[in-house]
């Protein structure tokens, strides 16, 4: 037997044994020094390693009819394959609304933002579309460079279906990708009448589930042919609530887009806690993210209140905005600390806000995967964060975190406490968070997201 052998794997898909001179020479396939190439594959795959991984194996067959048995049964998928990866694929995404009540932009529009750039625009043509009508944060993602569009429409207005069907068809669709209830509701819907596969995206597990979605989960949902949860916790209420089979689902983690990640410099950080009213010698002690309940932002002031009665020299900062941004500036003033709490509300700026803070805390009450997480990780950031959802399941305490019970402001305060009296402890938690981050690009969601939409088109 020889040891003439190569294993394509494209996509972790298909394969094809190679064993003979003569045959790979009368099949349009020519063996060259240690490549093997299929007719007019080889600029596929050098423009296309993306997507085409190749593993050279050595020590397989020899016989031409063993590799005439594999090419015959698998000649037909490949040839499907290859049509698929030559030409573009169109993905819409639908989503409900941009932000949530008393925000300026929520964590979905966030995501939109960091992948629009990252999508291969040689092999994709990647549409957004709102179901609502415009809000203020529309404008706030177009200034981040993702153009959309929207159908001034409710969620629950069904006959919007026949405006995405019109725009399936006129586009070339290839792919509906939907953001939020009513965004799946009415896109698996659409996509179903128009004979194209729909991806259902959950983005947080929703501790106020509505009872009127069920029957929508029960009988659309679950028809999607694809699942994507940010979490395993957000997988399991996907399952569990939503009704779409579990092995429909995958767990895909969001990250934080590692590449743009560009310090200021200090001089800038001065300048900016000059501004907020930061004093220059105290601590920050910060959350980032919608001023809601389920943030508990509420336990974070009693917190705040309890340290600065023990002497510390710290200040706090809510970077973010919500619904209840006026309660907490009114809890701030009943608890005596106004002035040693900056509420900014929305805030841009990102980079520049990771730079101010010493300590990040995660008070949630209820989570999914925060993508300020992911950020508090790129940038070495000492964390203290509850235990619950995706903060739980994604942080290990002690490692990468110190973590406690949701409503528990007496361990937050002890906790906080501890990273501001141990330099060592908060050295270890800043470069255990750093080594984290890594694991996390946001880059490798949009990768694993484009095989999927490349698989769907290939069935």
């Amino acid at each position: 037997m020889k040891i003439f052998d190569l294993i394509f794997l494209l996509n972790g898909a298909e394969r094809i044994i190679a064993t003979s001179y003569n045959f790979v020479q009368n099949d349009k396939v020519a063996w060259l020094g240690n490549t093997l190439v299929l007719g007019s594959i080889p600029d596929l795959l050098v423009n296309k390693l993306i997507y085409c991984n190749i593993l050279i194996l050595l020590n397989i067959f020899s016989q031409k009819t063993l590799f005439q048995h594999f090419w015959n049964t698998t000649k037909k998928s490949m040839s499907k394959f290859f049509r698929s990866d030559m030409k573009k694929i169109n993905v819409l995404h639908l989503c409900d609304k941009l932000g949530r009540s008393g925000s300026s932009i929520h964590g979905v529009s966030q995501l939109f933002s960091w992948w629009w750039p990252l999508f291969d625009q040689d092999r994709f043509e990647v549409e957004l579309l709102v179901l609502r009508g415009e809000e203020k944060s529309s404008q706030a993602l177009r200034d981040k460079g993702v153009p959309h569009r929207a159908l001034q429409c409710g969620k629950f207005n069904f006959f919007s279906y026949r405006q995405i069907a019109t725009l399936i068809k006129q586009n070339h669709i290839n792919i509906l990708h939907a953001h939020g209830y009513g965004a799946a509701n009415i896109g698996v819907f659409a996509a179903k009448k128009m004979g194209i596969p729909s991806i259902v995206h959950e983005h947080f597990v929703d501790s106020a589930y509505p009872v009127y979605q069920k029957p929508f989960d029960f009988f659309l949902a679950r028809k999607a042919d694809k699942g994507i949860a940010v979490s395993q916790c957000v997988k399991e209420f996907m399952s569990v609530r939503r009704c779409i089979p579990r092995a429909k689902i995958e767990v895909i983690y969001n990250g934080a887009p590692l590449e743009n990640i560009n310090l200021p410099d200090e001089q800038a950080v001065v300048i900016e806690k000059k501004r907020l009213g930061i004093p220059a010698d105290r601590k920050v002690i910060a959350t980032i993210g919608r001023i809601d309940e389920e943030k508990g932002n509420y336990y974070f002031l009693k917190s705040a209140k309890t340290l600065l009665k023990r002497g510390f020299k710290v200040h706090f900062v809510l970077f973010g905005d919500g619904p209840l941004l006026p309660v907490l500036k009114q809890q701030s003033l009943d608890e005596g600390i106004a002035n040693h709490v900056t509420f900014t509300g929305y805030y841009t700026n990102i980079t520049l806000a990771h730079s101010m803070i010493d300590v990040q805390v995660f008070p949630s009450l209820s989570e999914g995967a925060p993508l300020t997480m992911f950020e508090a990780f790129s940038f070495g950031t000492p964390i203290v964060s509850t235990n619950v959802g995706g903060l739980g399941e994604l942080l290990r305490d002690e490692e990468t975190a110190l973590l406690m019970s949701a409503k528990d402001d007496v361990k937050m305060t002890e906790l906080i406490a501890r990273i501001l009296e141990d330099e060592l402890l908060r050295q270890q938690l800043a470069v255990a968070a750093k080594e984290e981050g890594e694991k996390y690009n946001v880059m490798t969601g949009v990768r694993r997201m484009e095989e999927l939409y490349i698989e769907l088109c290939s069935c």
